[in-house]
């Protein structure tokens, strides 16, 4: 067998595989021999059918696998061995083979191929990380939820302000008759929370009561109003009609002092001694809950820094036939741009990945894999769960191929993170609440 590579430019090439009769014939004679074994021919017995026959039967199709096979094992160990960065998948050309002769064959593929490169990755260039203002206003806000939280809750017969009003929403037509089709939920109105002209119509009211409003009513937020429903901020929005709410609980809460025994409840006994301790794990908390939207901004601009500012030349030419075979759906020219553009750019993002991992050495280990997915066990089951159950949930993740590949993915897409932020300069920058909200709002 001889291969050889002719470079087109430094991005395309032919790989020229040379098959001889030597090659394939030992594996091809010994499968027909297996073949002969069990073949059930009629007119023959079992294992006494002449070769000449089981040969002109299957011959060409064993000959076909087993040559398939070389080129695909030899085509794959050469593209490693001479540490060629090949893109896309080899393209077989328009090879005139007559296998009915026993001659050496020649095999052509094309290939596109990725020259050298560096990722610049360097303490010159620099970041902002937005921290949020936790806010005097927020601590308030958190520390009035936790007293609600270890408060004492009755059940009135009819509703206070304060109260928390459990119900039913339905969407009415502008005859106020029920919408065909619309929106039905359940979900609670915190009667704090609604606007002070409305309140009135949620004070005085008893199970089974139904009160007729406008969703604005309870908060002029897409966002608090898609949560109340759980449905996109998007299906939020369009939801102008009148609704009716049927009332089924009313919770009234006397809330927990701020004391001793409210934080042995929170933290565990002795964690939290005095008030000051309180606020520095309030503020940590509140930090956990709105930090990782600006954690997330900075990811994002550190990865497009990187696939802008990374000279890659990619083999367009042959990447474009590549995909055009792929393509099992004609497609207009338009749309074929569209998909390539996107296509190159991920391909250029996998690119400077996987360059970034060799050049810093960066690995990750089967017991980093497993640590994880024990992890991620926890994390589902919540606390409280017995080892044992953890252990199970965690074993049944790392017999799943694909969970565990994207566990791979996930934690070697960390320690590159890791690294960036090492590497670069990140200047933190603390904004408030509102601003923040408003810069890391499209942040995914």
């Amino acid at each position: 067998m001889n291969i050889v590579k002719e470079d087109i430019n430094e991005t395309h090439a032919v790989i020229r595989v040379k098959i001889a009769p030597e090659d394939w014939k030992p594996k091809v004679d010994k499968t027909l021999k297996d073949y002969r074994k069990s073949a059930n021919i009629p007119g023959f017995r079992p294992g006494q059918v002449p070769m000449s026959i089981i040969s002109k039967r299957y011959g060409k199709a064993v000959l076909v696998e087993e040559i398939n096979t070389l080129l695909s094992d030899n085509l794959t160990k050469y593209i490693k061995d001479n540490a060629l960065r090949v893109v896309g998948e080899p393209l077989p050309m328009d090879n005139k083979v007559d296998l009915d002769k026993e001659v050496e064959h020649e095999f052509g593929f094309e290939v596109g191929i990725v020259p050298d490169f560096s990722v610049p990755i360097s303490a010159e260039h620099k970041f902002t990380l937005l921290q949020p203002e936790i806010e005097e206003s927020l601590m308030e806000e958190y520390t009035e939820e936790l007293t609600n939280r270890y408060g004492t809750v009755s059940n009135p017969e009819t509703s206070v302000d304060g109260d928390l009003l459990g119900g039913d929403f339905v969407e009415l037509d502008t005859n106020g008759e029920i919408l065909a089709g619309g929106l039905f939920k359940p979900s609670i109105v915190n009667i704090k929370k609604v606007g002070a002209e409305f309140k009135p119509k949620y004070i005085g009211k008893a199970n089974g009561d139904k009160i007729v409003m406008k969703l604005a009513e309870l908060s002029k937020d897409d966002t608090e109003i898609a949560s109340m429903f759980s449905i996109p901020k998007e299906q939020a929005a369009t939801l102008t009609n009148n609704f009716q709410f049927t009332i089924t609980q009313i919770h009234h809460i006397v809330p927990a002092e701020v004391n001793q025994e409210l934080w042995d409840k929170i933290y565990g006994p002795g964690k939290v001694n005095n008030s000051e301790d309180f606020r520095k794990n309030l503020k940590m908390e509140l930090m956990s809950i709105f930090a990782p939207k600006g954690e997330r901004k900075l990811n994002n601009e550190m990865v497009e820094h990187l696939i802008k500012n990374t000279s890659i030349t990619l083999p367009d030419e042959f990447l474009k036939k590549w995909l055009m075979r792929m393509n099992k759906e004609p497609m207009s020219d338009a749309q074929f741009n569209i998909e390539f553009e996107a296509y190159t750019q991920s391909l250029k993002w996998r690119l400077i990945e996987d360059k970034v991992y060799k050049d810093h050495n960066i690995t990750v280990t089967e017991q980093e894999v497993k640590e994880y997915a024990h992890h991620l066990a926890h994390r589902y089951m919540g606390h409280g769960v017995p080892h044992e159950q953890i252990d199970e949930a965690s074993h049944r993740l790392l017999k799943d191929e694909k969970e565990v590949n994207r566990m791979y993915e996930r934690l070697y897409e960390s320690k590159l993170l890791e690294l960036l932020r090492k590497t670069y300069t990140i200047e933190p920058k603390e904004v408030k609440r509102d601003e923040y909200d408003k810069l890391t709002e499209s942040t995914k």
